[in-house]
């Protein structure tokens, strides 16, 4: 596996402009710490009802750290 830059979040966990920081096409791995998954899934959930960048989302892992890879597909 190649390896891999780990993001970190934008100031005080704002998951929602975490993701409005990608560009389109960017992929970015962040390590899923404590209500990670369930910030990310709200926040692609609100911008979806704003029409604002389609995301995907894949559970992996490096070594023995969760990850969550990121992708912002529009």
């Amino acid at each position: 596996m190649e390896k891999l830059r780990i993001s970190r979040i934008l100031t005080v966990k704002s998951y929602t402009e975490t993701l409005r920081s990608f560009k389109r096409g960017e992929t970015r791995y962040f390590e899923l710490v404590y209500t990670d998954y369930t910030g990310f899934h709200n926040a692609r959930t609100r911008l979806k009802e704003q029409k604002w960048g389609k995301f995907d989302f894949e559970k992996c892992y490096d070594d023995e750290r969760k990850l969550f890879k990121i992708t912002r597909t529009e």
